[in-house]
C-alpha cells in the first residue's frame, strides 16, 4: 500500500489571483476557502436568481488505485458502486465502525481506480480513514490527493444550464443528474459533472490546475460566490454541511443522513451499528427550525420546551430567501414534528420545519 498526500498540508486556491482584495478567507479543516468576496448577500442573490461560480478547490480529490481499489471503496461507501460507470457518479457517506459519519463523498469511476470528491477541507482525513480500513483487511491499494493537478469550479443557479448550453453544447441542459462527460469551455478541456448542492441547476468543472483561471474567466457572466452563500443555500434544501454537522456526536440516522444510506446494500463499514440504532430507536433526531431576526443562534445552545432542555442547536444562518434565521437542532425524537414551537437563547422562539425549507427557482423552471 502506498500513500502520497501531495503538498501542501493546507490546500490553498490556485485561483487566488482572481480573488479581489475584499475576499475574506476562512480555514475549513485542511483547506483555506473564500468565505465571501465582500458582499455575501449579493452573492447569495446571484446564486438563487441567475447563477454563481464557486471556487471549490478546497474539496479534496482522493484518488484510490491498485488491484483492490474497488473492494476498498465499495466496502467503505454506504451506497452501491457495483454498476457505476465512468459516465456516472455517486454520492454516499463514509462511516466509522459506530455508524458515525466521517464525510460525504462523491465517487467517480476513473477506469483504473476511483476518485472521491470530499467535503471542503476533509481530503487528508478521508485518506487516513481509508488507509486504516485498507490496513485492517490487508488490501493492496494506493492513495494520493489529486488537488495539485486538478481544480473544481462549481456553477449553480436557475440559468446556468441555459448558459452552458450556449457556451459548450446545446445538449448540456439534458445531461442526466450525476452524469459525467468530457467537454471544452473556451478551448480548455474539462470534465463536466451534472451535480451540485443547492437544489438549483448545478455543474462541476474538473479542470487541469494550469487552466483553472481560464475556465473561471470564461464563466464571468456568473456571480463569484463564497462558502457563506453556498452553505446558506445548501441549508435551505437540507443539504448536509460536513464541517458544521460532523462535530456533533451522533450516527448518520440521528443526523438525518438516511438518504445517503442504502439499506439494501449487504455490507459496509458502520452498517451493523446503524441497523442496531434503527432497531433500538433514535435517542435524538435532527430537525430544521426558523426564528425571527438576523442574528444566528449560537451552536450548542439549548432548545427548550417550557423550562426543560430538550435538545441543542447544531448551527444556524440568516437566510435571505426566508427573511429569518434558519438552523438545525438535535431534539428528542418524540418532539420531531413540523410546526413544533420551542424556546431558544435570548427568549427567542423557534418553529420546526419540513425540508426543503425553501423551494429553489430551478424547481419551478423544471
Amino acid at each position: 500500500m502506498s500513500v502520497a498526500t501531495g503538498n501542501p498540508e493546507i490546500l490553498t486556491s490556485p485561483l487566488a489571483d482572481r480573488h479581489p482584495a475584499t475576499a475574506v478567507v476562512e480555514r475549513i479543516g485542511a483547506a483555506d476557502v473564500v468565505r465571501h468576496y465582500g458582499d455575501a448577500a449579493s452573492e447569495y442573490l446571484g446564486l438563487r436568481s441567475h447563477g454563481a461560480r464557486i471556487d471549490l478547490s478546497g474539496a479534496g480529490l482522493v484518488e484510490v488505485t491498485g488491484p483492490d481499489a474497488f473492494d476498498l471503496v465499495q466496502g467503505a461507501l454506504t451506497r452501491d458502486l457495483e454498476f457505476v460507470t465512468p459516465e456516472q457518479s455517486l454520492v454516499g457517506a463514509l462511516l466509522d465502525d459506530d455508524g458515525h459519519p466521517v464525510d460525504i463523498v462523491t465517487a467517480y469511476n476513473v477506469g483504473d481506480g476511483f476518485r472521491l470528491e470530499t467535503s471542503l477541507g476533509t481530503g487528508p482525513a478521508v485518506i487516513e480513514h481509508l488507509k486504516g480500513l485498507a490496513e485492517r483487511v490487508g488490501l493492496d491499494v494506493g492513495f494520493r490527493l489529486g488537488n495539485p493537478e486538478t481544480t473544481i469550479i462549481l456553477v449553480e443557479g436557475p440559468k446556468v444550464a441555459t448558459l452552458l448550453g450556449g457556451a459548450i453544447h446545446r445538449d448540456i441542459p439534458a445531461m442526466p443528474l450525476m452524469g459525467v462527460r468530457k467537454a471544452e469551455l473556451g478551448g480548455v478541456p474539462v470534465t463536466l459533472v451534472r451535480s451540485g448542492f443547492t437544489g438549483e441547476y448545478g455543474y462541476k468543472f474538473f479542470v487541469a490546475t494550469e487552466h483553472a483561471a481560464a475556465v473561471w474567466d470564461a464563466l464571468q457572466d456568473l456571480t463569484p460566490a463564497g462558502s457563506q452563500a453556498l452553505e446558506t443555500a445548501m441549508l435551505e434544501v437540507r443539504q448536509p454541511i460536513a464541517h458544521k454537522e460532523l462535530p456533533a456526536a451522533g450516527n448518520a440516522l440521528q443526523l438525518g443522513w438516511s438518504w445517503l444510506v442504502d439499506v439494501t446494500k449487504d455490507d459496509y463499514v458502520g452498517r451493523a451499528a446503524l441497523m442496531d440504532a434503527f432497531e433500538g430507536g433514535a435517542r435524538a433526531e435532527t430537525v430544521g427550525f426558523t426564528t425571527e431576526g438576523t442574528e444566528p443562534v449560537a451552536a450548542g445552545s439549548d432548545v427548550r420546551l417550557g423550562d426543560e432542555a430538550v435538545g441543542l442547536v447544531l448551527h444556524s444562518v440568516y437566510s435571505p430567501g426566508l427573511g429569518k434565521v434558519l438552523g438545525l437542532a438535535r431534539i428528542e425524537p418524540e418532539l420531531v414534528a413540523p410546526g413544533q414551537e420551542f424556546g431558544l437563547d435570548g427568549d427567542r422562539a423557534g418553529l420546526t420545519l419540513v425540508a426543503p425549507y425553501l423551494t429553489p427557482a430551478s424547481w419551478a423552471r423544471s
